[in-house]
């Protein structure tokens, strides 16, 4: 018996003090909290709504009427997510809607279309892809002339 004692009671002790180790390194302030690792490939809302306006009109399966340039009335992401959003535009004389997501490639962001959305009697009509944030509670962003960049309204 005392031969197996001693066998159990050093794996005890390694697994105790590893247990401890694990927890108090957890416990230990984040270093990445006060300055977040650069990753290269993620993409901001705000790079995403600042670049976006430029690509639009390439983006749109609808052409703007009457040669018209397509604007930018708001922007909505799905809460907690960065890279897809829907955004809200127009001409002048008809308004759009698409779903997006975003990635970066070559350190440039690039969009492929998920959905395209016209209007309907009372809320946005699919017309193409799929509308997989359907439901799902979105961050409204518009544009502030005041303050010159977008603002996050709800």
């Amino acid at each position: 018996m005392k031969r197996l004692f001693l066998p159990i009671f050093i794996i005890t002790v390694i697994a105790v003090a590893g247990g401890i180790y694990y927890f108090l390194k957890e416990q230990e302030p984040s270093k990445s909290a006060e300055n977040p690792p650069i990753i290269e490939n993620e993409i901001t809302r705000e790079e995403i709504m600042d670049d976006f306006i430029e690509k639009i009109g390439e983006i749109s399966p609808a052409k703007p009427v009457l040669g018209g340039i397509w604007y930018i009335n708001r922007y909505w992401f799905p809460q907690g997510i960065d890279d897809n959003f829907y955004a809200e535009y127009e001409d002048g004389h008809i308004m759009r809607q698409v779903l997006i997501t975003a990635e970066r490639n070559d350190n440039q962001p690039h969009y492929k279309l998920i959905a395209y959305f016209e209007p309907g009697e009372n809320d946005w009509v699919l017309k193409q892809g799929e509308d997989k944030f359907l439901g799902k509670t979105l961050d409204l962003y518009e544009y502030n002339e005041e303050l010159g960049k977008w603002v996050k309204k709800n």
